[in-house]
């Protein structure tokens, strides 16, 4: 469900986006291998319901059109653990494998979650626009534990420079790399205050 009544607001849209569940919501992990395009020009109709709820909107930048990239250093990891809560029928414990996805704009064990969009198809000499949307926190669950203690109980209690800052600034600095080789014209924008780089 949105929380916003509209998509009239480009850099919402985008940091909504981030997040799993909502309109337009970019996949939960980068697993794509082509770019995505999305339209915030258009209703989002809710499936169930068939009802609209998140109008389109108007006077965006390049009519509400954005390209989701695929993060080209993905990589699948395959770990394996010991899983004591299962047992076979002697008491031994079971050897599990779990996989996560490694890449630039994502680490999954971590619990960190980076997109980069831009307004073209590819980032080429046609790119006006780029941002980096980086996802913060889900709600507190199961499935969101890496995340939690591993970084928002760490930050809190210690004042720690936590994992995902450390991942963040990663992403950042080799989206800006890219951006500088194949679009230099172009603006670079990041999630929360869009931070905008001028002459790099």
């Amino acid at each position: 469900m949105s929380n916003l009544e509209n998509f009239n607001n480009l850099y919402a849209n985008l940091a909504e986006s981030a997040y799993n569940d909502r309109p337009n919501n970019f996949p939960e992990l980068s697993n794509m291998r082509k770019e995505q395009k999305i339209d915030f020009s258009k209703h989002y109709v809710n499936k169930k319901t068939k009802l609209v709820e998140t109008k389109g909107g108007t006077h965006l930048p390049n009519n509400g059109i954005v390209y989701l990239q695929p993060d080209k250093t993905l990589e699948n990891k395959t770990e394996y653990y010991i899983d004591y809560s299962d047992t076979d029928f002697f008491g031994n414990p079971q050897a599990k494998k779990k996989n996560s996805q490694k890449g630039l704009l994502t680490d999954e064990k971590a619990g960190f979650n980076a997109y980069f969009v831009t307004d073209s198809p590819t980032l080429s000499q046609e790119t006006k626009q780029t941002y980096l949307a980086i996802r913060g926190s889900d709600g507190f669950g199961l499935n969101t534990l890496n995340d939690w203690v591993g970084n928002d109980v760490n930050f809190a209690l210690t004042n720690a420079y936590i994992p995902q800052a450390k991942l963040a600034n990663q992403a950042l600095v080799g989206k800006i790399k890219d951006i500088k080789r194949a679009a230099p014209q172009c603006d670079t924008r990041c999630d929360g205050a869009f931070f905008r780089y001028h002459g790099l």
